[in-house]
């Protein structure tokens, strides 16, 4: 390998790996944004299901609480007042039947700054005491719903004292209507915690699939690659043969001109200095004619059916064989050149060496053209006819019904053709019948 090709090896390989490791990289971070979406929308759920909960908690306690102890207690606040005990055990029932952490009755500051706790009830085993008086922080969103008959629920609250909980209220009214208080919910949140490492830990699964997808992709995708470089080198090549055989099937044609033509000038030179004016005139309108003839024959919209038409005129004129075409203005873009060149080529041959060898007139006739959505290949010659034997085996690699030679192998030309008409879902048409055959191939036009 030389320095160049290793040079460009290694620059391909390098643009392999930073596409892998950006691939890498952009999958990563998709799935930590999505492991981190989920966990945003579990917990807002979450969140928000316990909010309404707890606020429908509230409210339901608001409704059971004895406002007439309330306000007796309201007037003497001090442990001993009797309406303190039947407010206390009423606060523990309704917290125990309604499973929340804390529940508590606030009375709101007159500056409406906040609130302070005036009885509370709270689980058996918490250690906690509440103390009549306790500040209770509730701000001023919160008290405003309140004030306008309305229930509110706090953000969850990290506390190193009371805990993780969220904090909901409801209106306590009087006997009157007008606002004695706020029924106040703590609800505990540690379990939602665990509820976030249960989203992540189940997203750990997902991540692995993601990855082995990942892997998966880029391995097929190196591997379309390699395989699509190949079948692009494996093109390259045969277009590369193809062209070779055509370029120096042209640069054979050029030398039998040049050749033809110094003939002719001395033939014409000859009758000149002869005298033979009227011959030589008869001579070079001959030529003329014969010129006239391949330049109709040239005029072809597509430069390698030209040139490929060029060549093969040449070589049946060195055969004694009249070679025919119809114009073909149509460029034939949907279609490459490459199958193009396969299709004409291989029938053109088949057709020179049938027309070589036949008894009476040797002639072959070419059409391309382009009817609505499709487009028609025509190769028309002399010679001996197809048997519907034959033909049941004529596309078979290695069949032939022509004589072998030393030098060629035969039986490898229709098949090609057949490749091509496949690859692009066209079809080939046969007949063979009073010393004629005709090769019709028809191809979609796209």
């Amino acid at each position: 390998m030389t320095e160049e090709n290793m040079v460009t090896a290694f620059t391909k390989n390098r643009r392999v790996w930073i596409c892998v490791l950006m691939s890498g990289a952009l999958f990563l971070t998709m799935t930590c944004l999505s492991i981190a979406g989920s966990y945003y929308n579990t917990m807002q759920s979450v969140r928000l299901s316990i909010a309404n909960q707890s606020m429908k908690t509230a409210a339901a306690a608001a409704s059971r609480i004895d406002v007439a102890s309330y306000e007796q207690f309201l007037q003497h606040p001090v442990k001993e007042n009797p309406a303190y005990e039947r407010l206390t055990s009423q606060l523990s029932q309704v917290r125990e039947q309604f499973g929340v952490l804390y529940l508590y009755l606030l009375q709101i500051n007159p500056d409406g700054s906040g609130g302070k706790v005036m009885v509370a009830a709270h689980p058996p085993d918490s250690g906690i005491q509440f103390q009549i008086g306790d500040p209770c922080y509730v701000n001023a969103e919160q008290i405003a719903k309140i004030r306008a008959g309305e229930t509110y629920y706090s953000d969850i609250i990290r506390d190193p004292h009371y805990g993780v909980y969220m904090s909901a209220g409801a209106p306590l009214l009087g006997k009157d209507g007008r606002l004695a208080g706020i029924v106040g919910v703590d609800t505990d949140m540690a379990m939602v915690e665990g509820i976030g490492k249960d989203v992540v830990r189940n997203s750990v699964p997902v991540f692995v699939f993601h990855g082995l997808f990942v892997v998966v992709l880029i391995v097929l995708i190196l591997g379309l690659s390699r395989w699509y470089q190949r079948e692009i080198r494996v093109a390259v090549g045969e277009t590369e043969e193809h062209y070779q055989d055509e370029l120096r099937s042209v640069i054979s044609s050029i030398r039998s001109i040049r050749h033809d033509f110094v003939n002719h000038m001395q033939v014409l030179y000859g009758l000149i200095e002869c005298g033979y004016f009227d011959k030589a005139r008869d001579y070079i309108q001959s030529l003329l004619k014969e010129t006239k003839l391949l330049d109709l024959t040239v005029r072809i919209a597509n430069p390698a059916l030209m040139v490929l038409f060029h060549t093969k005129w040449e070589q049946a004129k060195s055969k004694q064989i009249v070679m025919q075409f119809a114009e073909c203005p149509d460029p034939f873009e949907g279609i490459p050149s490459i199958d193009l060149v396969k299709i004409m080529s291989n029938l053109i041959d088949n057709a020179i060496d049938a027309a070589e060898m036949a008894d009476g007139e040797k002639r072959i006739r070419i059409a391309c053209r382009r009817e609505d959505k499709q487009y028609v290949f025509e190769v028309e010659n002399t010679g001996a006819e197809i048997s519907p034997e034959q033909r049941a085996h004529i596309f078979t690699v290695g069949y032939t019904t022509k004589p072998a030679t030393r030098s060629n192998a035969r039986g490898a030309g229709l098949p090609i053709v057949q490749a091509v008409v496949s690859k692009h879902n066209g079809s080939i048409e046969i007949v063979s019948e009073h010393g004629m055959t005709r090769f019709t191939v028809i191809l979609p036009a796209k």
